[in-house]
Order: structure tokens, then sequence, then C-alpha cells
């Protein structure tokens, strides 16, 4: 994904960027000291009102970005990577919408789609 990215923000009037979807938590930092009530090792956080924080769309490309005014999404996959249901279904209204979307299984594959596809 990152090379994809590296090669399509390479080419002449292209702009994109990373975009992640997934889950966080967040809440107020518990400071305690080691051994105090639960014992909290170096590096570890622990939260008071810890609340989950989702982000991105579900579904959408890994890759969001516009080239010559018109936008796009590139979803990555390894060779064998599926196309989940959740990401068809965005792709279909994403489309039905004007915006382009390829979904590549390599960095040359997607910047040949994109060049094709906006020339």
């Amino acid at each position: 994904m990152n090379q994809t990215l590296i090669d399509v923000t390479a080419l002449p009037d292209t702009m994109a960027y990373r975009q992640n979807t997934g889950q966080a938590w967040q809440g107020d930092v518990v400071d305690k000291p080691v051994g105090h009530y639960v014992r909290i090792e170096p590096g570890m956080k622990v939260l008071r009102n810890a609340r989950p924080i989702s982000f991105g769309i579900p579904g959408g490309g890994d890759i969001v970005g516009t080239r010559k005014g018109k936008a796009f999404q590139i979803e990555t996959k390894t060779l064998t990577g599926p196309h989940a249901q959740q990401q068809k279904t965005f792709q279909k209204v994403w489309e039905k919408c004007g915006g382009i979307y390829i979904l590549c299984r390599s960095s040359a594959a997607a910047q040949k789609e994109l060049l094709t596809k906006i020339p």
C-alpha cells in the first residue's frame, strides 16, 4: 500500500492520502504508580471512562485522492486478498456518485488503471 501511495502521488496533477478505517479507545488517563491496584508496566495506559471511537468509512478505499479534478479511491489487496462485501457495496455507491474506484494488487496496476481512467 505504501508503494502504491508513493507511485500514485508521483503522477502529475494528482494528490492522494492514506485513509484509515478502524476503531481506537479514548478516555482519561489514570495516573497511578506501578503496582497500585493494577500492575502498570512501562508503555501501558489505563483509561478511566474508556469509550471506543470509530473512524473512516467502512468499506472505503485505502487511498483517497483527486486527479485532474476527479475523485478516486484505491483499495489495495495482496495477490489473494478478497474484496469484502462491505467494500463492494462502497464501490458501487462511490461509482454511482461519479467517483473512480480502483481495486489493485500491485502498485504498477494501480498507477496504470488510474492513468487509464483519468488520462
